[in-house]
């Protein structure tokens, strides 16, 4: 099994990723055949993992996670632990939540729905990015 860190820190090793306010770990993690891995996470952090390849066992009981799909793991745990019986890919993001709200809206996500509205009629007038 191998990790490549982006962002945080395993051991003494830290990711080309710092600086940032929300203290992120974000891990891109394969394991091989019976494979096993273990991350260290804060109490305060929020984390999830999102399956690139194969299927992935989060913690001890729970259920094989297949490609494609999300996992939001138990905040408060101190240590994600992920097993594969045939091999397999995931992310691992976690961060410290910054407590602002959340508007979800098709691919928009923002704060409010007013700014949600502001966004698709920026999108639908293509001046939703600018240069």
């Amino acid at each position: 099994s191998s990790a490549r860190l982006i962002a945080g820190s395993i051991g003494e090793h830290v990711g080309p990723v710092s600086g940032i306010v929300t203290a992120p770990h974000m891990v891109d993690v394969s394991l091989r055949a019976r494979g096993r891995f273990e991350h260290p996470v804060p109490e305060a952090h929020n984390a999830f993992a999102y399956v690139i390849e194969g299927r992935v066992r989060f913690e001890r009981d729970g259920a094989d996670v297949p490609r494609g799909n999300l996992v939001v793991l138990e905040r408060g745990v101190p240590l994600v632990r992920a097993t594969s019986r045939d091999g397999g890919r995931f992310l691992l993001l976690a961060g410290e939540p910054i407590g602002e709200p959340v508007a979800r809206r098709g691919p928009f996500v923002m704060n409010t729905e007013a700014e949600l509205d502001l966004a698709v009629a920026e999108y639908r007038l293509g001046t939703l990015t600018r240069l």
